[in-house]
């Protein structure tokens, strides 16, 4: 028979493994998240005669306030898979953990439809994608002062205002670290900070995060820091600076009471 319950400090090498068996995870990024993001408390596992054969992780955060979840590295070994398992699993522990909110970022389009079995709907994120000439023009050079500034959560909470996922300075911390070991660049800056990539010619940024006010010294800093002919901003629609924005799909959220915003910016997840 199946036990479902929360993890313990014993379980950690096994959910490594899951961890490095099902995704396609750099070693470091998985040891990274175990010593800065994981908590057993916040990891609900199924267990068949002493094996570890499934996890989901609910780690906690809030959106305006209310109770929230992020559903996230859901796992199956792979011996195991095809025989509910796993929707055993994620029933428990939206059960068991019981979140206002609870968001998830499907890794891939198939999973969009696995997760509205559980009532998640779909979110949005706003995207600008610009060609360098365009991004130079909405440019505004500047004399950087000396970075002062470590409360990057608090820049982040007034940028966006309401209805995005709070995480805290350790978290925002390990995002940087763990978009590092992936080859992003971290622009940092007295008024905000971006998450940034090069692939192809084109300067992908997966956070952006500044006041309106700022946002053409912010593109200043991308421009001299990445040599792309194009650039692709995620944005919340809380951040007004930029025209022609897009909307595309992007992670999905569940309600457990009537609470519903209008919409929620899933931006630094952990994807």
């Amino acid at each position: 028979m199946i036990e479902m319950r929360y993890a313990s400090k014993e379980d950690i090498d096994s959910l490594k493994e899951l961890y490095l068996s099902s995704f396609d995870e750099k070693p470091e990024a998985v040891e990274l998240f175990f010593k800065r993001i994981f908590a057993p408390e916040n990891c609900y596992i199924a267990i068949d005669r002493d094996e570890l054969i499934a996890m989901v992780h609910m780690l906690p955060t809030t959106v305006n306030g209310k109770q929230a979840r992020y559903l996230y590295a859901a796992a199956t070994k792979a011996e195991f898979r095809g025989f509910g398992i796993m929707d055993g699993l994620v029933k428990a522990a939206l059960s068991v953990y019981a979140p206002e909110i609870c968001v998830t970022l499907p890794a891939d389009d198939g999973l969009y439809d696995y997760y509205k079995r559980f009532r998640f709907k779909p979110l949005e994120i706003n995207i600008a994608e610009l060609s360098r000439d365009e991004v130079s023009s909405l440019s505004e050079s500047f004399d950087e002062q000396e970075l002062v500034v470590e409360n990057y959560c608090g820049i982040r909470n007034r940028v966006l205002k309401n209805n995005f996922l709070f995480w805290n300075n350790n978290h925002i911390n390990y995002a940087f670290d763990y978009n590092e070991i992936y080859g992003a660049k971290i622009i940092k800056s007295n008024f905000g900070y971006a998450i940034a990539y090069e692939e192809n010619g084109v300067c992908d940024v997966v956070e952006f995060i500044c006041a309106d006010e700022h946002s053409p010294q912010m593109l200043s800093l991308l421009v001299s820091e990445f040599n792309c002919e194009k650039f692709r901003i995620r944005l919340s629609p809380n951040q007004k600076f930029f025209n022609n924005i897009k909307s595309e799909k992007f992670a999905m959220a569940r309600y457990a009471t009537r609470y519903e915003p209008e919409f929620i910016y899933s931006g630094l997840t952990l994807e």
